[in-house]
């Protein structure tokens, strides 16, 4: 592993453990008031733009001015499109932490459900926007693109989930 490459994992593993904080905090969330909830994830919604948008930036810095006025504004509306996706994925663990000790087969299956409509819903998204990025970028390009931005959903994904505690697949006894 070259020294650059060192360098680029040790600062998305930085970012990463700053998202695994976050989403552990969620099964906090019975102490928040449903405004501060609201407020809270707005805010982490912001910071995960920020962040991802400077990682992206780093690994794309060879970027012509031509190709950054193209690619830049498809980018942002990209990004605000994923925030939803932050939401639902927030809205998921919040109502799984909040069934966490009451867990019924049916709103397990439920929220697995929710899981999977998820991960369909942000398929066709990155569909939708490859073909807007294709116009900005070349296929080389384009493919280096979408690969920042799948090991960064992967990280914030790993830690995500780390952080959230398995499903009990038993009833009653210690959890």
């Amino acid at each position: 592993m070259t020294d650059r490459m060192y360098k680029k994992e040790h600062e998305m593993r930085k970012h990463c453990q700053f998202f695994c904080l976050v989403f552990s905090l969620l099964f906090a969330a019975s102490a928040f008031g449903q405004d501060q909830l609201a407020e809270w994830t707005q805010m982490l919604k912001e910071d995960l733009k920020a962040q991802k948008k400077d990682l992206v930036k780093k690994g794309m810095v060879t970027f012509t001015d031509e190709e950054a006025k193209r690619f830049w504004p498809i980018y942002d509306a990209y990004n605000n499109e994923l925030g939803n996706f932050v939401d639902a994925r927030v809205a998921l663990i919040k109502a799984y932490a909040d069934d966490y000790d009451t867990m019924t087969d049916a709103t397990a299956t439920e929220l697995l459900s929710r899981r999977f409509d998820i991960e369909k819903r942000r398929a066709e998204l990155d569909e939708k926007y490859r073909k807007q990025f294709a116009t900005a970028l070349s296929p080389r390009r384009l493919v280096r693109f979408y690969q920042i931005e799948h090991q960064l959903d992967l990280l914030i994904q790993l830690q995500a989930s780390a952080a959230v505690p398995k499903m009990k697949w038993w009833t009653g006894g210690p959890s």
